[in-house]
């Protein structure tokens, strides 16, 4: 009977409502969710149309702003490290011996061009003994001279050694891809879970839709119910990232702190981990304190020593070489061991860069400050990169639950 027809046809609809629009949900909430997290990172240039200077497309959320997320994280490693504990963990005598051995080769030929400039032939008509004794006495001095050079430059390691500048440099501009790297690993977990949350809370939201359609059968319920519920979820989502702090237990049943928190000691890890590999490197904190005006300053620092030493000596080299030295010869001289000493960083560089990564260990120690950083300070570290933003993944919850709601409604209408 048409009657009868009716009624199937009704209990059918209300079936296929409440098992197809959770699913429905569920999956459209995970992609999006998906394409929210990937809209913080990508794309890395702005993609779109901009008339009339009106930008109408979009760039990634830390692409788009990596100067100021860079600063941040610069300021993170400033607050964890300063120069004077690294320099510290570095012992002049130590970095001393690992210049001597090359030195020690390159020292006879020194002495030898130092003798010439001052008085030509004098050194070959030196007996080999007393050739010797001179450079054994200068090798002694040169040793006293290049510990009491490091010793100088761990006394103004702050003036060398600006790690926050350093930082920012290696995140930001055509770095940008190391910044989005660091995040992405730092809170890969994190993002991944507000996918998993789309999903979930997607389901929800479809049954919240099924429920009051079925209930009240109201087709503009379910945009109404799914707009709600979508803000909700999202912004519930991004509070179980973070929140509570600590561990708290709730109606006495379950215990629950935000996953975040719960992992500062994984994630202080691997910020040490990256920090170390890709950031405070043995390579670029050498580059940093030999280029620029850092590496004018221990220029001036070694000029100073190796002057005092020379000026110091010119009477013991004007008695060995029978001849008054000018202040001319002098500044030739000093400019020549300055010269011979620099030249001789870059060949035992990578004797250097293992030594430093030895006594540093970056990684342990930005670890170790991380771990014992508190908790609202710790959070910073992720939350920087939707806290500007986070009312977008909202938004997104929001504008999903309401669209589906809309759709399916218009469906079960068509349907129905």
């Amino acid at each position: 009977m048409p009657g009868e027809t009716c009624t199937v046809i009704t209990a059918t609809n209300i079936a296929v409502v409440l098992v197809a629009v959770p699913l429905v949900t569920a999956f459209i909430g995970y992609i999006t969710n998906w394409a929210a997290v990937r809209m913080i990172f990508s794309p890395e240039e702005f993609v779109g149309v901009a008339p009339f200077g009106v930008k109408i497309g979009w760039q990634g959320v830390l692409p788009s702003k990596a100067d100021t997320f860079a600063a941040d994280v610069a300021g993170n490693v400033g607050a964890v490290l300063s120069p004077a504990e690294l320099a510290e963990r570095l012992d002049p005598a130590e970095m001393e011996a690992l210049f001597a051995d090359r030195l020690d080769t390159e020292l006879p030929v020194i002495v030898r061009d130092v003798a010439e400039m001052l008085a030509p032939g004098t050194w070959d008509q030196m007996a080999p003994d007393a050739q010797q004794m001179v450079i054994t006495q200068i090798k002694t001095e040169g040793r006293q001279v290049a510990q009491e050079i490091f010793d100088d430059l761990q006394g103004i390691s702050h003036e060398l050694l600006d790690l926050e500048q350093l930082v920012f440099d290696l995140l930001s501009g055509p770095n940008v891809k190391r910044l989005v790297r660091l995040f992405q690993e730092i809170g890969g977990k994190e993002l991944k879970a507000i996918v998993r949350f789309g999903g979930w809370f997607g389901f929800v939201i479809g049954c919240f839709q099924a429920l009051s359609f079925s209930i009240f059968d109201q087709w503009w319920l379910m945009p109404l119910v799914g707009g709600i519920v979508g803000l909700g979820t999202n912004w519930l989502a991004l509070q179980m990232i973070f929140r509570p702090i600590e561990p708290k237990r709730y109606a006495g049943l379950v215990t629950y702190q935000g996953m975040f928190p719960s992992r500062q000691g994984e994630i202080a890890h691997d910020y040490g981990r990256i920090t170390a590999r890709e950031i405070l490197t043995p390579a670029n904190l050498l580059r940093l304190v030999t280029e620029g005006e850092a590496g004018t300053r221990i220029a001036q620092v070694v000029l100073t020593k190796v002057s005092e030493r020379v000026d110091a000596a010119r009477p013991m080299v004007e008695m060995l070489t029978q001849t008054e030295v000018t202040d001319a010869q002098l500044a030739s001289v000093k400019m020549m061991v300055v010269g011979r000493v620099t030249e001789s960083v870059p060949e035992i560089q990578p004797e250097i860069e293992a030594y430093l990564e030895k006594q540093l260990q970056v990684g342990e120690l930005v670890e170790s400050k991380l771990r014992a950083m508190p908790k609202l300070e710790f959070e910073r570290l992720l939350r920087g990169i939707f806290e500007q933003d986070e009312w977008i993944l909202i938004a997104i919850g929001g504008a999903l639950g309401a669209g589906v709601g809309l759709l399916q409604g218009l469906a079960v209408l068509s349907v129905g």
